[in-house]
């Protein structure tokens, strides 16, 4: 049996193992060559230190230090959020030295034009209803508390966009949840233009606000990423321009296209497609281009960088200081400039009213027997007037009111009206036949063996007497005076700094306020308005700049959305409270708008300066 067993003197094979040895010259080399190899490594430069790149040794030495407790037990919430910070600091650093690397060549300009025809399409959206709304109105038969509710409903969805979009942009990305954003508005604006009822529009525009208030915070979000810090303030600044774009552009399609009623179609009796309705279309196609060239532009690579883990970061967070601020800047801006673009229309139309009213005709007991009228009858008031056996033929009355009048076997036909009233009349043996003169326009009436046959069914429009040119050219002119300021601030921006940007900005503005006071014309209303709008852009840019740069990537778009929500509320108050006083008092809106720019720009100072920091 010994003679099977392998001898003990055999090389390569050990006494008590069935492992390969090699000879001791073998395991001399194998030695002297690991001694080599040893050596080499720790002389060895690694090749990411010339990238930035920490070496995978002190990542793996970091993540067991992160992980081993310290001498008194586990280490605490405060350690590990302050590793928490450096790492996204030196991811930051090395973020920022590519983008410095890559330089701004054409890629980032061609992004600016997409991503600024979406920010373009925010500025049409804030006009479209209102430009639309006096058509609207006649066409949908809009009572006042619903024409209320119809200039609300767009900031009421741009708000709600702004809170739910924003913050979905920093866990799906910033060019999937902006295309979404605005799909939903390039499709529900469209849609509602074609809609009939007062419900469907509406909704549609609810809807189209939610996608335009989401695209608002992504854009620049998803612009600042491609930027390097010496330039990201100037064009996140120039990027603004297209915000006064859209404002511009909704006041010439306005202007352009409402009052041509031809331009428009009829289906029968119920289904009516007049030119305010061609326009709310045209309003929608920069959103519609900015939607189509998206597809063609890239994800954010910073956020590709980042974990998609977001929390509350920006309300709890080390940055819940700095978001508290933020908040109370921005309402304080939404609240005085949405409230003031909304009170120099109003105050504009009410000397317009008060200058019409001055010119009104008033007839005092009159007696017409007999006779045939069939002419428009505009701007008068008839009071303790007797009218017998007369007849009101093919004719328009306009803004004219019966009082205390006796009416007494006369004839209406084919009669058309607006903001015509019959007050405290009696009207005896008079029939009605194809008039729009409905039961609301007879107010403490007494109808005696009087007869209504075949009323007008709808509203009729009158372009040429409501829709005022010189409301577009106010709006048009308060878009165009924000190019100056916007190029001021662009070039400004990184050089004077954010916080003196936004404090200068507000409290100029205010100063604007308190001469509004002697704003007693059209022609000063106008003037102050375009002061008003060209000083106070430059601080609405400069908040769209630090907000970016305060955050982190995987918080950015969040944080954004959700003080851009904050902000619409702001405009929704504002545009509620300013209306009401229209005609009442000036005192109330000036001096709300003055307190909170002041306010505002006194506050925004406690924010750190973020000019020469790194995008997070």
């Amino acid at each position: 049996m010994d003679a099977y067993k392998y001898p003990h003197s055999y090389e390569g094979y050990a006494p008590n193992d069935d492992y390969y040895r090699g000879s001791e010259a073998n395991l001399e080399e194998d030695a002297q060559s690991d001694v080599t190899e040893g050596h080499d490594e720790e002389d060895e430069i690694y090749e990411g230190e010339y990238q930035g790149i920490p070496h995978p040794e002190e990542v793996k030495s970091k993540q067991t230090k992160t992980a081993a407790p310290g001498a008194g037990g586990l280490r605490s919430r405060a350690d590990l959020m302050a590793e928490r910070m450096e790492d996204e600091e030196q991811l930051a650093h090395q973020y920022e030295t590519i983008m410095e690397e890559c330089g701004h060549g054409r890629f980032q300009w061609i992004l600016f034009v997409v991503l600024g025809l979406a920010l373009m399409a925010d500025g049409v959206e804030v006009f479209v209803v209102a430009f639309a709304l006096p058509s609207a109105e006649k066409d949908m038969c809009l009572s006042s508390s619903k024409k209320g509710m119809l200039g609300l409903i767009v900031y009421l969805g741009m708000m709600a966009g702004a809170f739910l979009l924003g913050g979905l942009a920093d866990k799906l990305g910033r060019k999937r949840v902006l295309s979404m954003s605005l799909a939903i508005n390039a499709s529900f604006a469209s849609l509602s233009s074609f809609v009939q009822g007062y419900g469907a529009f509406l909704f549609c525009r609810l809807i189209s606000g939610i996608g335009i208030g989401g695209a608002l915070p992504i854009v620049f979000a998803y612009f600042s990423e491609f930027l390097s810090r010496e330039k990201r303030g100037e064009h996140l600044s120039w990027l603004g321009i297209f915000w006064m774009t859209g404002g511009i552009y909704a006041s010439v399609m306005a202007w352009t296209i409402i009052p041509h009623y031809g331009w428009g179609f009829s289906m029968g009796t119920s289904y009516h497609f007049h030119s305010w309705r061609v326009f709310v279309i045209i309003c929608a196609l920069p959103c519609t281009v900015s939607m189509v060239a998206l597809k063609f532009m890239p994800e954010s690579p910073r956020f590709l960088l980042e974990v998609w883990a977001n929390a509350l970061y920006c309300v709890k967070g080390p940055y819940r200081m700095n978001t508290l601020v933020l908040a109370v800047v921005w309402f304080a801006m939404a609240l005085s400039y949405y409230g003031l673009t909304v009170w120099f229309p109003d105050m504009i139309r009410y000397f317009q009213d008060e200058d019409y009213k001055s010119k009104m005709k008033v007839f005092y007991g009159e007696h017409v027997s007999g006779a045939t009228i069939n002419f428009t009858m505009e701007n008068q008031i008839h009071q303790h007037g007797k009218l017998v056996n007369d007849k009101f033929t093919k004719m328009y009355f306009k803004h004219v009111l019966f009082e205390n009048t006796f009416f007494d076997e006369c004839y209406f036909e084919d009669v058309t009206s607006t903001d015509t009233y019959f007050k405290n009349c009696t009207i005896e043996s008079t029939l009605f036949y194809n008039t729009d003169l409905y039961e609301h326009k007879f107010i403490n009436c007494r109808l005696i063996n009087s007869t209504f046959l075949e009323s007008k069914k709808g509203c009729h429009m009158d372009f040429e007497q409501d829709n005022d040119f010189l409301i577009y050219l106010v709006s048009f002119l308060g878009s165009l005076s924000v190019l100056p300021g916007n190029i001021i601030s662009a070039l400004l921006m990184d050089r004077i700094g954010r916080l003196k940007m936004i404090g200068g900005s507000m409290l100029i503005s205010a100063v604007c306020c308190f001469f509004l006071f002697f704003g007693n014309s059209e022609s000063a209303m106008i003037g102050w308005q375009c002061l008003f709008c060209g000083t106070s852009i430059a601080a609405w840019n400069a908040l769209d700049v630090i907000t970016v740069e305060l955050y982190p990537t995987n918080q950015r778009a969040t944080a954004f959305g959700i003080l851009n929500g904050l902000c619409k509320f702001g405009a929704i108050l504002g545009n509620t409270i300013f209306s009401s006083f229209v005609g009442i008092t000036k005192v109330v809106p000036i001096l709300l708008a003055a307190t909170s720019l002041v306010g505002g720009g006194l506050i925004a100072l406690r924010l750190p300066e973020t000019r020469e920091q790194v995008l997070m």
